[in-house]
Parts: structure tokens; sequence; C-alpha cells
């Protein structure tokens, strides 16, 4: 059960490689309720408290713009 005063961290990217460990850990403090934003939310529905999908190539409507989020990390794309 989640605790309703867990601070909310949104991690953008979190199937990846970077954004997944950021959800591992976050979670493993057991400090803060996580919120997965990726492109395939159905597939992923047990990765965090909240999955919710976002595509950032198509950013309306986009989760980004919620409330509540007290931090985003995301990791740059390198080319």
């Amino acid at each position: 059960m989640l605790s309703n005063n867990k601070k909310l961290i949104a991690v953008i990217g979190a199937t990846g490689q970077q954004g997944g460990g950021v959800v591992r850990a976050l979670q493993a403090s057991s400090q803060f309720k996580v919120r997965a934003l990726t492109r395939s939310a159905d597939k992923h529905r047990d990765l965090a408290d909240e999955v919710t999908e976002a595509d950032l190539n198509r950013p309306k409507p986009s989760p980004l713009h919620s409330k509540g989020h007290m931090v985003y990390f995301s990791s740059p794309r390198l080319r």
C-alpha cells in the first residue's frame, strides 16, 4: 500500500537502461511514489507505482503537464 505523503517522481524513458535503473532505485528506497512514463504503458503495468503512456514525439496531451510531480527524471538522447 502506498503512503499518501510520499512525493511523486516521474521518470521519462522508464523502460530504457538508465530510466529503468532510476525506477528500480527509487522503488528500492521506498521513499517516493514513482510514475513511469513510457510509450507502451500497457506492456509495462507492473513497472512502477503508476505507469502512464507518454510519447514525447506527440506532446499533446502530455502527462508532463500533470500536477503533483516533485521531480522529473529524463536522460538525454545521445546520437
